[in-house]
Order: structure tokens, then sequence, then C-alpha cells
């Protein structure tokens, strides 16, 4: 996938989020999202985790979606 394409699509995902929500990357520590955004777009390390962290979550939404869905009460 396009590593700009990522960069702008994990950007805009982060836009959505109050910027006084913070965030914790793996063993880097905590982060505004503010941060997190600089990262992405700098194309550090941390940015590079964040955004693999993202299409992971973009990627199983699908996948969450239908187990929820199987486990629903038929009342629904």
């Amino acid at each position: 996938m396009d590593e700009e394409y990522v960069k702008k699509l994990v950007v805009a995902r982060l836009k959505t989020i109050p910027p006084n929500i913070g965030f914790s990357v793996g063993s880097h520590g905590d982060f505004s999202r503010d941060d997190i955004i600089r990262n992405v777009l700098g194309g550090t390390a941390i940015g590079k985790e964040f955004a693999d962290m993202e299409l992971r979550m973009i990627i199983e939404s699908p996948k969450m979606v239908g187990r929820l869905r199987g486990n629903a009460s038929s009342s629904y």
C-alpha cells in the first residue's frame, strides 16, 4: 500500500479524535493526538508503528462486526 496514502488515511482518522485524547504506543510511551500526527507525517518509527496499528484495526473491523452480529440477540 502506498505510504503517502496510508499517512493521509491515518491522519484523517486521527483528526476525528479530540486533541486532548492520549495514546499509548507500545513501549514508546504516551502521546497526544497531535504528537502522533507529527510522528505519522514525519515517518518516524513511532508514526509507522501507529500507522500499522491503524491499518490492522481497519482490516479487522469488518471481522469484529461480523462476530458481533453472529453473537447478537435475534430480537434486534
